[in-house]
């Protein structure tokens, strides 16, 4: 199976690994402590912020990273300015702004941009926010915020509620998460919950399980008083017999989003959950930080601003310090190294499966085909490579053996991943002579 290039830069926060979120978080810690000790790392080095949404504190705070370690900085901030206005493609773009600077930040619209940036452009690429898909930097800004509060994830409950269908910041934590060990409450507003498979991918990466929990104010939030609760397999649940899920008694983080207009998303019967007065006084409450990436809109009142749980202008003032570290990871490894990011591979080409099922992704605003890469150890799941949507493959076969069977038969998990050739039908599969292996 010919495989295109590990991808260069930072796209996903599937990427991460315990290991490095530990390392670097301890060397944002260093970095906060000492800035001038690092005021001069980049001297010489460019770097290229490419926005082609808006934004404010991920662009300004990029930007004084970059400033703050000595490095020059050249920004295409409105997309109308620059050549994709005339047509240029994505490639196109990434190759010429790759000559120019010695790193990409590159924000986009549709999902998975970053990644076929990064096969163009031969300077690491960093995703700044591409479509609904994820926020990785966003995620390493919110995680050293709580770690400043913590020292630590394990044994904490982390609720993120609001847009979680859209909210590409919220998709990121969740990896983020769980990947350090903490608990995590899934809070959907009605209609805006993540798509099916996705959680289960983040849980199965993570050794985690999925629970039922309750707690009466979660019906304000999504209109059920139960929720899912994902927590590290082995956790022994508090109510072991009851007529329910057990009560969740506490919060210490709650990370809220707002409604993605932008994106297509629509508040059900108009109405958006978020904080409200009342709800400052429940015990659930009591010792949760709050968050929210900003800008917020009515699901959080200015009210909570000086309480002492608002932890979301903090979350913003550390934005420049960890991008920072990421800059230095990236661009100074001789001085500066962190334990590796798990490889992203950009996929497969071959054989076409047909467009990506997911209109927002970026082989459709680009008309190319998209290349599929594999999940899943207990189950395979075909995704395209740069969206992370779920292809529909219903039968695969082995290149080695010749032989087809069900994707959910035991048999396809033994097949190595370059001798995977995936099929939509089983006729598909017998028209190109594999013979029935049964399932």
């Amino acid at each position: 199976m010919p495989l295109l290039p590990v991808l260069e830069g930072l796209h996903s926060a599937e990427a991460f690994d315990p290991a490095f979120l530990q390392a670097f978080l301890d060397r944002v810690r260093r970095l906060e402590v000492d800035p001038d000790g690092f005021r001069d790392s980049l001297r010489g080095r460019i770097v290229a912020t490419v926005f082609e949404e808006p934004s404010t504190r991920t662009r300004l705070s990029f930007e004084a990273a970059a400033h703050r370690l000595g490095a020059g900085v050249i920004t295409v901030a409105d997309p109308k300015t620059s050549s994709r206005a005339k047509g240029e493609s994505l490639r196109d773009s990434a190759r010429i702004i790759g000559g120019y600077a010695d790193l990409i930040v590159w924000r986009h619209p549709c999902d998975g941009a970053s990644r076929l940036a990064a096969q163009a452009a031969a300077v690491p690429v960093v995703n700044a926010g591409d479509g609904r898909l994820g926020h990785p930097t966003q995620t390493l800004v919110d995680l050293y915020t709580l770690n400043q509060a913590w020292g630590g994830f394990e044994g904490r409950t982390v609720g993120i509620l609001g847009d979680l269908a859209f909210g590409r910041t919220a998709r990121s934590l969740l990896w983020g998460l769980t990947l350090l060990g903490a608990r995590v409450v899934a809070l959907p507003a009605p209609g805006l919950d993540w798509e099916a498979g996705f959680e289960d991918r983040v849980a199965e990466r993570a050794g985690y399980r999925t629970v039922r929990v309750s707690h009466p104010m979660f019906r304000s939030w999504t209109g059920s008083e139960e929720a899912r609760l994902l927590e590290p397999r082995g956790v022994r649940q508090g109510t072991l017999f009851g007529d329910g899920p057990p009560r969740l008694e506490r919060l210490d983080a709650l990370y809220l989003t707002r409604l993605q207009e932008e994106r297509g998303a629509v508040a059900e019967r108009g109405v958006y959950p978020g904080l409200r007065p009342w709800q400052l006084e429940d015990p659930l409450l009591a010792d949760c930080l709050f968050l929210h990436p900003l800008p917020r809109r009515g699901e959080l009142p200015e009210s909570v601003d000086e309480d002492r749980r608002a932890r979301y202008f903090e979350q913003a003032r550390n934005g420049p310090v960890v991008r920072a570290a990421l800059f230095l990871a990236l661009l100074r490894p001789d001085s500066w190294q962190l334990p590796p990011l798990v490889s992203l591979p950009a996929g497969s080409p071959e054989p076409d499966l047909g467009p990506c099922p997911n209109p927002g992704c970026i082989t459709r605003s680009e008309g190319i085909r998209a290349p599929w890469r594999v999940a899943g150890r207990r189950h395979r799941v075909f995704l395209c490579a740069y969206c992370d949507t779920r292809i529909p493959v219903e039968y695969v076969g082995c290149r080695s053996s010749r032989r087809v069977h069900p994707l959910h038969s035991p048999a396809v998990l033994q097949i190595r991943p370059e001798n995977l050739r995936p099929y939509r039908s089983r006729d598909e599969a017998l028209a190109d002579g594999y013979v029935w292996g049964g399932g």
